[in-house]
């Protein structure tokens, strides 16, 4: 398992460097955001055991919807109420962090390929998604902070 780590990690690396050639992330409409999270939670419900219902049934559009509206709004806030825009950089070293700590490379690398092996919607789903909770989180929580100056996203 430790000898597809580094396999996968120079995978990811090497499709991020192709960056210049597709669209940045301010390209996807929402609709194809939602497309993207839908492949990401197909590939985690297709290794749930047992799973009773079918995936359309289990994860209805409103559930994915959701969900990129939380990270799309939660990247907003970064910007707007703690002056930290998600950039194209901070996606990338994220996406990397995420190929090197993954506990289940495999797994990483079945999302990977089912997105077309597309960094940017990669980068788009997953790891903005990853960067933006943690990010949020941990200036909601920063030191020096009070309800009186803190603005909920």
């Amino acid at each position: 398992m430790e000898t597809r780590r580094p396999v996968l990690f120079l995978t990811v690396l090497a499709a991020l460097s192709t960056l210049s050639a597709v669209p940045r992330g301010a390209d996807l409409s929402f609709a194809e955001r939602v497309a993207a999270q839908r492949i990401v939670e197909r590939v985690y419900y297709s290794h749930q055991i047992g799973a009773p219902r079918p995936f359309a049934e289990a994860v209805p559009d409103a559930v994915l919807e959701s969900k990129v509206r939380r990270t799309l709004k939660l990247s907003l806030a970064l910007e707007k109420f703690w002056n930290t825009p998600v950039t194209a950089e901070m996606l990338h070293r994220e996406a990397e962090r995420i190929a090197l700590d993954s506990r289940l490379p495999g797994r990483l690398g079945e999302i990977y390929a089912a997105l077309g092996n597309n960094p940017v919607l990669f980068e788009e789903t997953v790891a903005r998604a990853t960067l933006v909770e943690r990010l949020s989180r941990s200036l909601w929580s920063a030191p020096g902070s009070t309800s009186s100056t803190r603005t909920r996203p």
